[in-house]
């Protein structure tokens, strides 16, 4: 295990990706699966949404996750056992179990043609963090402290008939607010049939659309920087994704103060991703117009605000 130490905060980071495991595994007695807390609240839904866009940006090929009841329930159980462990991290649980045999006990149904189960093709993910005083984690950071290569989401393969499709993930948090904890598992499944337990959860995630990298043009000559708006709105931009509220408008005039600090902006419109990056052809742009709603902004440097808009 590997600690980072932060202001009264100790972090503990242990993410790993893998697709196999021992055999022996198949013999372990059936653990326990289930909480209060396996359906997909906001906030597990916002991090998946994350989780699709970073693997979209990261992971070739990049499929469309789909949400597994099966695989919620396993991540829930997770996050709760760190919680109620003291957040130790690390991927196996009291009874010995790794996030395999978990999903397996949670309901991970389904075998290969020689018998392997599906689960056995998957990747976990888990942040725990602990502190002697309450703490706050983001949905950003939590997605974040998990997005990089090598991480539990970082999982694919190059096989259109068993793809990287189904997911679940659950976050827990102590009473006294002092432990925190973040479960994420990606796992292979045939490409025509359902993740097990979708029906009873949302039945995809929603994707940012693939599309082909941009020829930028020439940059056009610069033009002069519009006064801030008079009615004080502002934005702080961190490094990565930030999620934030906009003033409505067109986003190249909403955004032009912030010129350096951003690199993309993705809305969702209730069916599908749309985007706005500076420099793009028309094609690629498919947000024009901010409805005043939370967006998303790709920041490009530590701290970049506040910015007068």
């Amino acid at each position: 295990m590997r600690w980072s130490f932060l202001p009264a905060v100790a972090v503990g980071i242990l993410l790993l990706a893998a697709t196999a495991a021992s055999s022996r595994e198949l013999a372990r007695a059936a653990g326990p699966c289930g909480t209060p807390h396996d359906a997909l609240d906001a906030q597990e839904e916002q991090f998946l949404q994350l989780v699709q866009a970073w693997r979209d940006q990261n992971v070739s090929p990049s499929t469309p996750l789909q949400v597994s009841g099966a695989l919620n329930a396993a991540a829930a159980w997770f996050a709760q056992w760190q919680v109620d462990n003291g957040a130790p991290g690390g991927h196996r649980d009291g009874f010995g179990r790794t996030w395999v045999q978990r999903a397996l006990d949670c309901g991970y149904t389904g075998t290969t043609s020689t018998g392997t189960p599906y689960a056995y093709g998957s990747g976990e993910g888990i942040r725990a963090y602990a502190s002697s005083q309450p703490i706050q984690v983001t949905v950003a950071q939590a997605a974040a402290d998990m997005s990089y290569p090598g991480s539990g989401i970082w999982a694919s393969t190059t096989s259109v008939s068993l793809p990287f499709k189904c997911v679940g993930t659950g976050r827990a948090s102590s009473p006294d607010g002092r432990r925190i904890a973040w479960v994420v598992i990606v796992a292979q499944y045939p490409a025509g049939l359902p993740c097990p337990g979708s029906a009873a959860t949302p039945t995809a995630t929603p994707t940012l659309p693939a599309s082909p990298t941009p020829t930028r043009p020439p940059a056009p000559t610069p033009s002069p920087t519009p006064l801030p708006r008079q009615d004080g709105a502002a934005v702080t931009l961190w490094d990565g994704w930030n999620l934030v509220m906009l003033p409505p408008g067109q986003v190249h005039t909403v955004l032009a103060r912030a010129q350096g600090c951003f690199e993309a902006v993705y809305q969702f419109d209730g069916t599908r991703w749309r985007r706005f990056i500076p420099g793009a052809p028309g094609y690629v742009n498919t947000l024009e117009t901010l409805d005043g709603g939370p967006v998303w902004v790709r920041g490009t440097r530590l701290n970049c605000g506040p910015i007068a808009l």
